[in-house]
């Protein structure tokens, strides 16, 4: 009976074809736009991404996700490090900033925004993931600045040596890193929290975050609860941390709803698609179904049979989809200076593929409905 099932299913090219690329369109919709949304997700979370050093981040108790924050001052960071347990605790120094490119006046004169990191002068506690050029260690000369690998074409392909006017105020390129882009995709420049300060106007409470090591030995946990009962501090780990300010985004932004839509619309693509041509397939091959009937074969036998068409061309649009949004993220992650965030974990192929199952199980069910009430005197009508 499988035979003969997929023997039918192949024998009409035209429609088999069809069901296949409909269904793989609409497994490469659901599979990419989540893709996107878990890269746009994974942006958002801005400094998480690169700062791996810390234990601990600790902010104001207020602080919804990691790019709005209340400033932290000196005494914050002193009553930090008088916490027992407290490996090291150093600041650390994230806002935006004015880049000028080219001279102030010049028909040609343009500026670019940049997202500024200030870490701190001696441990270099948040400091760039990896070094492409230079030494880490020249970001203490007087003003000096690292700039992102990817946003060097933004500020106008700097080299080591130049200087940029940022908010006014001269910076020393002396290296480049490289390190993952925020949810802006601004360009990512790295400099000392002494230096931060001096080129962006603040407040008194200047400090974004207080970076905190636990000793060993001691619980993260009970660190954590420690330093929250300090007056107006609170302490999170980079994982409560990257969960807060995801919640944020799906919570309080239109993004989640917008690639939920999209989402959903590849699925009723998906189920509109094969329920309508199977139904017309179904039709196509009912008096070969009453042969069937006619010869003995159950009911039962009979919607397995269908069951296994649907599985066969689920199964064969599942890996061309998936296969077409994989090449799309490799191709987009193997291009320099990438805008488009594209994160495709194993979860989601798994989603995907549960996906475009109940696509093809829902969709036979008109199918399924016309031969479960076939009579097998059709075959002599």
């Amino acid at each position: 009976m499988w035979r003969i099932a997929l023997r039918m299913l192949f024998g009409n090219r035209g429609k088999y074809l069809s069901l296949v690329f409909g269904l793989t369109f609409a497994v490469l919709l659901i599979t990419q736009q989540g893709a996107i949304f878990l890269g746009l997700l994974t942006r958002a979370t801005g400094p998480l991404q690169n700062v791996v050093q810390p234990d601990l981040w600790v902010t104001d108790p207020e602080t919804k996700y990691i790019g709005d924050v209340r400033g932290l001052g000196d005494d914050d960071l002193n009553r930090v490090r008088s916490v027992a347990g407290v490996a090291w605790a150093e600041p650390f120094f994230a806002s935006r900033a004015l880049v000028e490119l080219g001279k102030p006046g010049d028909r040609g004169s343009t500026f670019k925004t940049a997202q500024l990191l200030g870490v701190s002068r001696s441990t270099m506690v948040g400091r760039p993931p990896e070094m492409t050029r230079g030494r880490i260690e020249d970001l203490r000369i007087a003003d000096a600045v690292i700039v992102d690998e990817s946003s060097r074409s933004k500020l106008g392909n700097v080299e080591i040596g130049d200087t940029l006017k940022l908010n006014d105020k001269r910076a020393l390129v002396v290296g480049f890193g490289r390190a993952k882009l925020g949810f802006e995709s601004n360009a990512l420049i790295y400099t000392t929290y002494d230096n931060a300060l001096r080129f962006v106007p603040v407040s008194r409470k200047a400090m974004t975050f207080v970076l905190v090591e636990v000793k060993p030995g001691f619980d993260v946990k009970e660190i954590s609860v420690a330093i929250g009962a300090l007056p107006n501090l609170a302490a999170f780990t980079t994982k409560e941390m990257r969960l807060r300010t995801i919640g944020f985004i799906l919570r309080e932004t239109g993004i989640g709803i917008n690639f939920g839509i999209t989402v959903l619309l590849g699925f009723v693509v998906g189920l509109v698609v094969s329920a309508a041509i199977f139904y017309q397939f179904t039709l196509d091959n009912l008096r070969s179904y009453g042969v069937l009937k006619a010869m003995g074969a159950r009911t039962p036998t009979l919607v397995a049979m269908i069951l296994a068409q649907s599985l066969v061309v689920g199964l064969t649009a599942y890996g061309l989809g998936v296969g077409l949004a994989s090449l799309f993220g490799l191709l987009n992650n193997a291009t320099p200076n990438s805008e488009l965030a594209f994160v495709f974990p194993w979860q989601l192929m798994v989603a995907s593929l549960f996906a475009v199952l109940a696509c093809v199980s829902l969709g036979s069910l008109l199918s399924l409905g016309k031969v479960i009430r076939l009579e097998p005197a059709i075959v002599f009508k």
